[in-house]
Formats: C-alpha cells, sequence, structure tokens
C-alpha cells in the first residue's frame, strides 16, 4: 500500500461559502488521475489539484506530495503556449488564464 497525505476541501461543504480542510491518506495506487485547477479559497484563487480514484470518488486538493507536484510541473515546463482567444479585454479574466 502507498499512502500519501493529502489535504482536501471537506466534500460535506463542498459547495459552502466556508471552506473546511481535511487531512486525508490516499493509497496512490488507487488513484486514477491528477489534473492541476484553480480553486476560490478564502477569497483568493489558488492552485489545487482534481483527484480522481478507482472507487469513483472525486476530491478538490490544495495540498498534494512533492513526488506529485514534481510530476505535474514537469508536464507544464515542457508544453508549448498555446494561443488563446480571449472574449474580454477585462484584466481579471486575462489574469485567469495565465
Amino acid at each position: 500500500m502507498a499512502l500519501e497525505r493529502f489535504k482536501i476541501v471537506s466534500p460535506k461543504d463542498g459547495q459552502s461559502v466556508d471552506n473546511v480542510f481535511e487531512t486525508l491518506l490516499i493509497n496512490l495506487d488507487h488513484v486514477i488521475s491528477m489534473k492541476p485547477i484553480r480553486m476560490v479559497v478564502e477569497e483568493k484563487l489558488v492552485k489545487g489539484y482534481w483527484i480522481r480514484t478507482t472507487n469513483g470518488k472525486k476530491y478538490r486538493a490544495v495540498e498534494i506530495p512533492a513526488k506529485l507536484k514534481n510530476l505535474l510541473s514537469e508536464d507544464e515546463s515542457e508544453k508549448s503556449m498555446l494561443t488563446l482567444n480571449v472574449l474580454s479585454e477585462d484584466p481579471t479574466q486575462v489574469e485567469l488564464l495565465n
């Protein structure tokens, strides 16, 4: 078993304005996918992760193990810049895309 520590947004308060965080041990052998996302936490836009496991559960994490962060950051540094058409010149929308 390959248990690792994740800090997730509590699933019971997923739609709540106040964020409740829980530490959760997840078996890496059961993680199907992880995707970097951006989430609003305490009225700030932060980097987070969308995690899906073999039993169909999905989690939003604000903290993941360092070795997984390194794997994801390698992909970001290697990808080419995409050309995005911004519908509005609103600076907040442009910041979200960067």
